[in-house]
């Protein structure tokens, strides 16, 4: 709607009234952002039909640092009818930190009409939390009577579709549990997919109209869930459309204070059929396709904008057959450099299969034949495939006081049931790695005199450790106890030489004592 000459003048003359306002509020501490309590927590929660609530501790590094963006989106929002805006101390109102499992700070929490229904991951900067907000406040589902009305609402066809099926024969309470399920699920997923539009019908001719076309899946009295993606890829209405019935919602449960497990099959569902046949994988599709759980069969692309027209063909064919079990996406080669040398697709090759939940990576080393990629993808999908383990060449000399650990070396140093060993995980560009140094070394140095003991350092960056001890983050220092079955205890204390040493002492198969001249260990500790 446009503004009258008018209206645009009053408002820009009150437009540094309200910006002074804000400054104000910044600087005399105030905010639009409500404290609550467990006392009055469900009474304001229960009285605005939308609350975006954050879960602080006063110690934590990264509340402090989005505070200032919290509380100037709370005043920009302060104008909004029927929204609140407010924050928990987790660490005194500990009952309401076990009610909604708060693990991690700060943690923000969207309800709407008093019950939890998604939580926030967007970026913490005060424009991103405004117009997350702003988005929860629109009907997420647009409700459609007529294939006429689809015509009045110009669908974009270009757009992936979600539409809900009702038919009339559904009673009213089997009505509202699925639209109260549907919205649930579409306020989360249009996090993820900022186009992706909902629609809900009770015609069958306007499910036809917004996508589902004729498809013989659509019965006309089973409640449905549609998934349409757009009319430009060149599939069959069976491969581009697909349908669920819809079966009725679980019982609701008496407790209001946790997100309703209900929608995630539904979930499910949409996230795996609305995304390309083939994608692109990259930081803004990350959480998706991480959402989504599948393997990657992945495509480094080293001219993504016009990619090798081959590869993508035989992508989509292989996406045809097996999107239900692994998410084929394109890889921008250069901007995920780093990402792909950590996968080990180097040297040429560029197509490669990466679980992401167990952080293991199949590389095809083959010809670029449909015929040959499939089988592939066959074999991983029946366990005949072996993780591809990358490996630099072992050192030609390897005598400093800290053993140099290879992917190939891994067993026969680190596994050697004749020694206790101390092993490092590090990346060469981590500060924490950098900083552990010093004392890694001094550690090494005290222990050489000891033959029983290693003490022992991989480049994961460049190097796979077997899958149970591969390093999730950076260093990961991990205890082998010599013996036959040799089990890792892992290394979490303090990354001083007096600590490590203590450690290894209490948990080495083989006790020992330090010779005289290396009893002077400095018992500061050190703080990273």
């Amino acid at each position: 709607m446009r503004l009258s000459r008018i209206s645009r003048a009053v408002a820009f003359c009150l437009l540094p009234l309200l910006f002074a306002a804000a400054v104000l509020a910044a600087k005399s501490g105030a905010s639009a952002s409500v404290s609550l309590n467990e006392k009055t927590f469900d009474k304001q929660i229960n009285a605005h039909r939308i609350a975006l609530v954050k879960f602080i501790a006063p110690w934590c590094g990264h509340c402090k640092r989005m505070k200032e963006d919290w509380d100037a989106a709370a005043v920009d929002l302060s104008g909004q009818k029927d929204l609140l805006v407010a924050e928990v101390d987790a660490t005194v109102e500990t009952k309401l930190r076990d009610r909604f499992e708060i693990r991690g700070f700060p943690t923000i929490k969207l309800f709407v009409n008093g019950k939890p229904v998604a939580d926030y991951n967007g970026e913490r900067t005060k424009d991103a939390l405004v117009n997350f907000v702003r988005r929860q406040m629109t009907p997420p589902v647009v409700v459609v009577n007529s294939s006429a009305q689809v015509s009045a609402l110009n669908v974009d066809k270009e757009r992936a579709r979600v539409v809900a099926y009702l038919p009339e024969t559904l009673s009213a309470t089997e009505r509202a549990a699925r639209l109260t399920q549907l919205e649930q699920a579409a306020r989360t997923l249009r996090e993820l997919f900022p186009d992706l539009m909902f629609y809900q019908t009770s015609d069958v001719e306007a499910a036809h109209a917004l996508g589902a076309d004729a498809h013989p899946a659509l019965a006309k009295d089973t409640a449905a869930i549609v998934v349409a993606r757009p009319h430009t890829e060149s599939e069959s209405v069976q491969e581009r459309v697909h349908i669920k019935a819809w079966d009725a919602p679980g019982a609701a449960g008496t407790r209001q204070d946790k997100t309703e497990d209900t929608t995630e099959p539904l979930q499910q569902f949409i996230r795996l059929h609305a995304v390309p046949l083939v994608g692109e994988i990259s930081q803004a599709t990350a959480e998706l396709y991480q959402d989504i759980g599948n393997p990657l069969f992945i495509m480094f692309d080293d001219a993504p904008h016009k990619p090798e027209q081959k590869g993508v063909s035989i992508m989509k064919q292989m996406a045809k057959k097996y999107r239900s079990r692994i998410s084929f996406v394109l890889a921008d080669a250069e901007k995920l450099a780093r990402f792909r040398e950590y996968i080990g697709c180097t040297d040429g090759r560029r197509f490669a299969i990466h679980v992401l939940g167990e952080d293991s990576n199949f590389i095809y080393d083959g010809a670029t034949d449909e015929a040959s990629i499939e089988k592939f993808i066959s074999d991983y999908l029946d366990g005949k495939l072996q993780p591809t383990l990358r490996s630099e060449e072992p050192p030609a000399e390897n005598t400093g006081p800290v053993q140099v650990v290879v992917g190939k070396t891994w067993d026969q140093i680190v596994m050697d049931p004749e020694k206790d060993v101390f092993v490092e995980q590090y990346a060469p560009w981590c500060g924490h790695c950098r900083n552990l140094e010093p004392a890694y070394e001094e550690l090494a140095r005290k222990l050489a005199p000891v033959k029983t003991v290693v003490i022992a350092k991989m480049d994961a960056t460049k190097n796979d450790a077997p899958g149970e001890y591969k390093a999730r983050g950076f260093p990961t220092l991990l205890f082998f106890p010599a013996g036959s079955t040799k089990k890792s205890i892992r290394y979490e204390g303090d990354r001083s030489v007096a600590d490590m040493l203590s450690f290894i002492q209490k948990h080495a198969t083989h006790k020992f004592t330090l010779p005289s001249s290396a009893d002077s260990i400095e018992t500061e500790k050190d703080e990273l």
